[in-house]
């Protein structure tokens, strides 16, 4: 074949598999990050303002510098000063040294003409061809033709995972960053992964527990990590930036033995906040559970230990699971109790035990709280009288007043009316008596407040507020309100039931007046709580509808009567049928269901088909019509071959192409919901 010809294919296939990349590709990991684990390593730097300006545009120059710094030839950069192996580089150049030392290590060629370029910027198929030759590739292994061998190479191993650019276009810093990072985490043609030749020494499967640490010995500015079974401590170079902090990885040590760095691996965590547990398993407080085992080892408190020796001391704590591969938790940490930290609670006094002169544990709203040492204001108060209570963060009271000194507006999840049980905005789970039962049974699943009206008794209340002021989500204030930073942040639909959802989980830059139906404020005047109508989409189910029909009376009888009903079937199983509502059958979608059963909302999908399984970057996003839309934590996935529910994991081994089905609009609020293989 013609050899134009064979250029022409090549050339027509290379753009096609790096239009597959499109976005973010099946990249792991964010620019931000990849950029503070490069900067651990010396690898790059921030500007005078403390950013990477990940946007800017990357030269020649700077890509020899990264390369060689990335190679860990850094100190051998100035004895290649001074010299001019180019008519452009003069030896007093900054990057002389490193453009020389790389064209020396058959990194980086010049431009044949006895120039360099130093100013040009680098290309994808310049900086893909140099970290091809860093892993150890040659022409042999890679084949004839450049740039189109060198980017088919780089795209197999998987250098170009989360890098858009395409072939021939320049490189700015995010991308050039991206590249060094999966260059980091490949095998060099010896098999051995590039980042461990940066060390003299390294740990692998290593949780980061702490940066700039006091060692158990006393030693300041150590990394605390948890590895091999122990737990132990390293000194530290320079500080670990704190977003890798709580990240499995490997940490690589100097000949020294300090450290010089970590490189975070793809294993998952994830920190929940605990609201029930039990010697089997922990509950948060969205309902989900974990089975957690009795010999499972949990960091508390600096010290390492068995679950089943700790666990009826984790209530209230932020716990973070550390999984396998295989999906099994390996590892628990758990955070000192700050919970309940300033939580205030207006009952009535119910209990006292031994006695309310010298109480150590005093009932309210059907729940017994320990008395912290040194609490203040008990000793004055009688049972049944109505008080307030201030918490510390283990959820033991610290101070208490009588009503008429000081109240709180008591909100929380009623969870069931005829049972009177609730779980508080904080975590506590209370109960008591409810008067107004009809209604109550009505705001079930909703936020309510607690109105307590005697011993054991309380009447309940919708939230209904007018705010008049606008959420800025990026500045994080309410018009001119500042949001606490724990607030928490509740959506719903219609009169369904509230789900809480954190302030990244809104994907609009700002949320109208009218879409937040309540503020609740704390003792320095910042937002604590918000209730928003609808703003996440996050308050649906989501699944494939199921219609059916309800009937009431005998067939044939003159009392009969039959009407359409609808359910969504997911991973959860079918939800409760209610009344339908004209909508499309049989197809993906959400629905929004009240505690009495009727329908609060239906919520449309739009469907994209043919989706590479190389589009999806990691469980967190996926890259549609170019633009990365971020995946639901609660994404349902679907086998359509079998009927089965299935984890995108498998979905992604199953099928080379999937179908996504996304509320909200591309480019703006957009987020994955269903997820099908198998279609």
């Amino acid at each position: 074949m013609d050899r134009k010809w064979i250029f022409i294919a090549l050339t027509a296939i290379l753009t096609l598999n790096l239009l597959s990349l499109s976005s973010a590709g099946a990249a792991n990991v964010e620019a931000e990050e990849a950029a503070v684990v490069l900067s651990g390593l010396n690898i790059i730097s921030g500007y005078s303002d403390g950013l990477y300006h990940l946007e800017d545009s990357l030269t020649r120059a700077q890509f020899c510098k990264l390369a060689v710094l990335a190679e860990g030839h850094g100190d051998q950069a100035a004895g290649s000063a001074y010299r001019s192996l180019f008519s452009d580089v003069s030896g007093s150049n900054w990057a002389a040294a490193y453009i020389n030392l790389a064209h020396e290590e058959g990194l980086m060629t010049g431009k044949g003409d006895g120039t360099f370029g130093p100013d040009e910027s680098v290309t994808l198929d310049q900086a893909a061809t140099v970290c091809l030759r860093l892993l150890g590739y040659s022409q042999e292994d890679i084949g004839p033709f450049w740039p189109e061998d060198y980017l088919v190479k780089a795209r197999k191993v998987g250098l170009l995972e989360g890098v858009s650019a395409q072939a021939g276009q320049e490189l700015d810093r995010g991308q050039a960053v991206r590249l060094l990072y999966n260059l980091l985490r490949l095998p060099d043609v010896q098999g051995k992964t590039f980042a461990l030749g940066l060390g003299s020494s390294w740990i692998e499967d290593a949780v980061l527990l702490g940066n700039d640490a006091e060692a158990a010995d006393g030693r300041a500015h150590t990394a605390w990590i948890y590895a091999n079974g122990a737990l132990s401590w390293y000194e530290q170079n320079a500080p670990i930036d704190e977003a890798l902090v709580c990240r499995r990885g490997t940490l690589l040590l100097d000949k020294t033995g300090k450290v010089m760095g970590f490189l975070p691996d793809d294993s998952v965590c994830k920190t929940v906040t605990a609201r029930e547990v039990t010697a089997s398993a922990v509950t948060d407080v969205e309902g989900n559970s974990y089975s957690l085992s009795a010999s499972l080892p949990v960091i508390l408190e600096g010290e390492k230990t068995a679950y089943s020796s700790v666990w009826y001391d984790l209530e209230g704590r932020e716990l973070t699971f550390y999984y396998a591969g295989s999906g099994g938790i390996t590892l628990v940490t758990a955070s000192d109790a700050t919970r309940y930290e300033g939580t205030l609670l207006t009952g009535y006094y119910e209990n006292a035990q031994p006695n309310a002169a010298d109480p150590s544990s005093v009932t309210l709203l059907g729940r017994t709280f320990a008395v912290a040492d040194h609490a203040r204001g008990l000793a004055g108060l009688s049972v049944g009288e109505k008080i307030t209570v201030c918490l510390n963060g283990a959820g033991e009271i610290l101070q208490a007043w009588a009503a008429g000194e000081k109240r709180t507006t008591v909100i929380a999840v009623l969870d069931s009316a005829g049972q009177g049980s609730f779980t508080h905005v904080s975590g506590l789970s209370l109960s008591a008596q409810i008067s107004n039962g009809d209604r109550a049974r009505e705001l079930e699943g909703c936020l309510v407040r607690i109105n307590s009206s005697g011993m054991g008794k309380a009447s309940v209340s919708a939230l209904s507020e007018s705010v008049g002021q606008k959420l800025d989500v990026k500045s994080r204030t309410l018009g001119s309100i500042p949001l606490a930073d724990h607030v928490k942040i509740y959506d719903q639909v219609g009169s369904a039931p509230v789900v809480e959802v954190a302030l990244e989980d809104i994907l609009t830059d700002t949320v109208a007046a009218d879409r937040i139906a309540y503020v609740g404020t704390n003792e320095k005047g910042e937002a604590d709580l918000l209730l928003l109508k609808n703003v996440t989409g996050d308050g649906y189910t989501y699944g494939l509808y199921r219609p059916s029909t309800a009937s009431s009376g005998q067939k044939g009888s003159a009392d009969y009567s039959e009407w359409n009903t609808i359910a969504v079937e997911s991973s959860a199983g079918i939800s409760a049928y209610c009344a339908s509502i004209q909508t499309v059958r049989d197809t993906f979608g959400g629905l929004a269901v009240t505690s009495g059963g009727k329908v609060a909302g239906f919520q449309t999908l739009t469907k994209a088909t043919g989706v590479s399984r190389s589009d999806f970057d990691g469980e967190d996003y996926v890259v549609l019509d170019g633009i990365r839309v971020p995946i639901s934590d609660r994404v349902q996935v679907y086998n359509g071959d079998n009927g089965t529910w299935i984890d995108l994991s498998t979905a992604k081994g199953y099928d080379e192409t999937l179908t996504v089905y996304y509320s909200g609009t591309l480019g703006g609020n957009a987020k994955v919901r269903v997820v099908v293989a198998g279609e």
